[in-house]
């Protein structure tokens, strides 16, 4: 049996990305006698569901009329980033329903999983070393994460590295998917908010100039505050890093304290438990090994190779 034209033109980030949009429209259901929301967050829903079928479209469009694609620069752009969009939108949508789809939060198990590992509390530990201008560059750093998988996504785009490219946003999108659907199973908010470490942590993090910007900056992308079980800030600069490691030596070696001051801004600047980046750490090992198991399925399917369709046009 042939697949249906749709089909046809799905590529594997389509097919990831679906099957997160359905996840988090079952969570959505699951949610419902308790919403205050209503509909909300099925309009969210199916606009990522409608950034998929425009994706796939722009694709079908770049087969039949590749001379007339040329010209559409605006699909272009919106194809080279489509897989940023569907992440943003979607994430937009979980403060409407993670809450009412699961009411407890596991701060507490993780605020004495930490002491019970360590002997101490994390942030508490780490005041010792709280100076206005380090608070400043570990607020940085803790920004800089957002951008950072963009060097070797970009490098890859432009030595026209396409198959690689492709497999590299399918891994770093299921690890981002996995820590998604883990918030709705174990919501956690983190230090910053879990009142019993608020009141015993004696010192403020207003930095020189920068801190209080990048924070303010954060609350207003993060609606969603139950996102620190696991750490994607852990997981998405492991794995960023790995593949640095993998397709670029060079850029692997300079960006290898970065990560190290990423993974250090999770504790001074109070966003993360330690429980929460180890287990960040295991969950990027697990997801490049499953990402890779399923990515090599998919192919053979003859599925578009995304980002080199898009390419093969111009």
């Amino acid at each position: 049996m042939g697949r249906s034209n749709m089909g046809k033109n799905l590529s594997a980030i389509d097919w990831l990305n679906g099957l997160l949009g359905f996840v988090i429209f079952i969570f959505y259901i699951f949610s419902i006698p308790g919403n205050p929301y209503t509909y909300k967050p099925l309009i969210i829903i199916a606009l990522s569901f409608f950034i998929i079928y425009l994706a796939v479209i722009f694709r079908k469009q770049i087969v039949k009329e590749p001379v007339k694609y040329k010209l559409s620069v605006l699909k272009k752009i919106y194809l080279d980033f489509y897989p940023l969009i569907f992440l943003f939108v979607i994430f937009e949508s979980f403060f409407m329903i993670l809450p009412y789809f699961n009411r407890h939060d596991y701060d507490t198990q993780l605020f004495n999983l930490d002491y019970k590992l360590l002997g101490v509390h994390p942030t508490l530990w780490i005041e010792q070393f709280v100076r206005p201008w380090l608070t400043d560059l570990l607020y940085s750093l803790y920004l800089f994460y957002f951008i950072f998988p963009f060097f070797i996504l970009v490098y890859l785009y432009k030595k026209k590295k396409y198959k690689e490219l492709d497999r590299s946003v399918f891994i770093l999108l299921l690890v981002y998917y996995g820590a998604y659907i883990s918030y709705f199973i174990f919501p956690a908010m983190g230090p910053r908010f879990y009142e019993p470490l608020m009141q015993m942590q004696s010192k403020t993090l207003n930095g020189v100039f920068l801190a209080i910007p990048i924070r303010h900056l954060i609350g207003i992308f993060e609606p969603n505050k139950f996102d620190a079980f696991p750490s994607l800030h852990t997981a998405i600069s492991l794995s960023t890093i790995i593949l640095m490691a993998k397709y670029n030596k060079k850029m692997f070696i300079i960006f290898i304290p970065v990560v190290i001051g990423i993974w250090i801004s999770l504790v001074y600047c109070r966003y993360h438990y330690v429980v929460d980046m180890i287990v960040g750490i295991f969950w990027t090992i697990l997801a490049f090994y499953l990402g890779n198991q399923i990515y090599n399925k998919l192919i053979k399917f003859k599925l578009p190779l995304f980002f080199k369709d898009n390419q093969d046009a111009n």
